[in-house]
């Protein structure tokens, strides 16, 4: 019996992934998030946090053809500690030329332990550009693992997909 190139195996792994990453029937919805408990301001008393800066791109230049290839792009935040929540305080997105494009928390959420929460940007969403950001601010009552926060894009076209993650970095430390 023949055994497949590497190649072919590759091929096929992301021929796997691709189908299974298919575009939404008509009328299919995305399932909904768990809703994420809100927390009153005035009743936290921060005492560790940070300000996080997570690159994004919701297109890339092409090399092959003029022009962009637009991405969706997921923001995700994931609190890493085992036994305590964190405070999402602040998600904004902002564009290639550093404008304001979307606040998507206007009251500060709770994020139990080992729990995640994820903000997306559509694939026809083409205002972030190529060098969109988020700015993600969080913070926590008492000492905790510092949460993993990424964007993670997506883009297909034609035959060819694209993906990859881009891994925030710590601005600035709150007390």
């Amino acid at each position: 019996m023949r055994h497949p190139s590497p190649s072919t195996l590759a091929m096929l792994i992301l021929a796997v992934v691709l189908v299974s990453c298919a575009p939404e029937e008509k009328g299919e919805k995305r399932q909904p998030q768990k809703e994420i408990p809100l927390v009153a301001i005035e009743n936290l008393h921060i005492v560790t946090g940070e300000v996080v800066y997570v690159p994004a791109y919701s297109q890339i230049h092409s090399m092959v053809e003029a022009g962009t290839i637009d991405l969706a792009v997921t923001l995700s935040v994931r609190n890493t500690d085992i036994r305590r929540p964190i405070i999402i305080r602040s998600v904004k997105y902002y564009s290639t030329g550093g404008e304001l494009l979307k606040e998507y928390v206007e009251t500060p959420m709770q994020l139990g332990p080992m729990a995640s929460t994820e903000f997306f940007i559509e694939q026809s969403d083409k205002s972030g550009g190529a060098g969109a950001n988020f700015i993600v601010e969080w913070g926590a009552e008492q000492p905790v693992y510092e949460p993993v926060i990424e964007a993670i894009m997506l883009g297909v076209r034609g035959t060819h997909a694209f993906a990859w993650r881009s891994p925030g970095r710590v601005m600035k430390v709150t007390e």
